[in-house]
């Protein structure tokens, strides 16, 4: 499991922070683990979801490993996640477009091919929604 993580010196600001941290999962029910570092110089915060009230209460030092995401009452660090696996059924004109792409640029990986086709056809889907807006008898809203 991904989880996130704050690593922090072992001050006593910085314990007070992880007190308000660990108040805060205990009020919202959820997990967190906190431990040190084996010379106990820092202190390190794990969670799948790392719930804080400001990240002002983090000082410059402290390490945070994860995506911060601003939420109701606060922010959220969610673990850093990496690309997900996805399985398409492409129709036959997009498989020929993409393989008219493929042939062109050699260079480029699997993923960052497909990346072109979806940018190439959002472009061509908004120049063609764009030209729907124009029409000669309605000027074009601003």
């Amino acid at each position: 499991m991904n989880l996130a993580v704050i690593t922090m010196e072992n001050t006593v600001a910085n314990q007070e922070v992880s007190r308000t941290i660990r108040d805060l999962h205990k009020k919202k029910g959820q997990p967190l683990a906190i431990r040190f570092s084996e010379e106990l110089t820092h202190i390190i915060l794990e969670a799948p979801c790392l719930y804080i009230l400001e990240p002002e209460l983090l000082d410059e030092k402290a390490v945070v490993d994860g995506q911060w995401r601003k939420a109701a009452h606060g922010y959220e660090i969610h673990p850093k996640c990496r690309g997900k696996t996805v399985h398409l059924h492409l129709d036959s004109e997009l498989v020929a477009e993409l393989e008219l792409i493929r042939n062109r640029v050699n260079s480029k990986t699997q993923s960052e091919v497909i990346r072109e086709l979806f940018i190439r056809g959002m472009r061509s889907y908004l120049e063609e929604e764009e030209g729907l807006e124009r029409t000669p008898d309605v000027p074009k809203r601003e």
